[in-house]
């Protein structure tokens, strides 16, 4: 017994893989991102965006880290943007760090007060963002939260990280049942 064959024309192939291939052209490329966190004793390293550039050379937008220091000892905040700067000298990639009182942002009582225990995490504000993210740090003996943003000034050569403190507000609890 013998069946007969369908045949897909060789036009119908192509328009078929034209239209895949556009298909997945169109979708968004998965994002990579190697977010790094650390913390030791009373010390937490992170980075996060600050800001995105367009590269002239390669014709492609580049993301710009901050890199932030907290010194919970010390109720300090530090950050500064990574920039490489080449010059006779050698090659410089940190400037000046820029820095926050973080007992001073906080109202925190440290002679009558609960010990602060400080956290810090990076987040994302979607299209909002304008290619930063917030610097998001919790209080959790005054519950507490902060957010934070780097922003870039440069002088002629050199360049400066300055920390703003965009709001503290105190961290809602659900309420129970």
């Amino acid at each position: 017994m013998s069946f007969p064959r369908f045949r897909v024309p060789s036009a119908l192939s192509l328009l078929a893989g034209l239209a895949l291939g556009w298909g997945f052209a169109q979708s968004p490329a998965p994002r990579l991102r190697a977010d790094g966190s650390d913390r030791s004793g009373e010390s937490i390293l992170t980075a996060g965006p600050v800001m995105v550039r367009y590269n002239d050379g390669l014709k492609i937008q580049v993301a710009q880290d901050a890199l932030y220091y907290l010194d919970y000892k010390a109720g300090r905040l530090m950050a500064t943007i990574p920039t490489m700067s080449q010059s006779v000298g050698g090659t410089r990639m940190i400037e000046a760090f820029s820095e926050r009182d973080l007992v001073a942002d906080f109202h925190l009582d440290l002679d009558n007060g609960p010990k602060p225990h400080f956290l810090m995490t990076t987040g994302a504000l979607g299209s909002y963002s304008g290619g930063w993210a917030p610097l998001f740090i919790f209080e959790t003996a005054t519950s507490q939260v902060a957010v934070y943003k780097v922003e870039q000034n440069t002088l002629g050569r050199s360049s400066q990280a300055r920390l703003e403190l965009v709001e503290v507000r105190p961290v809602s609890r659900p309420a129970s049942r």
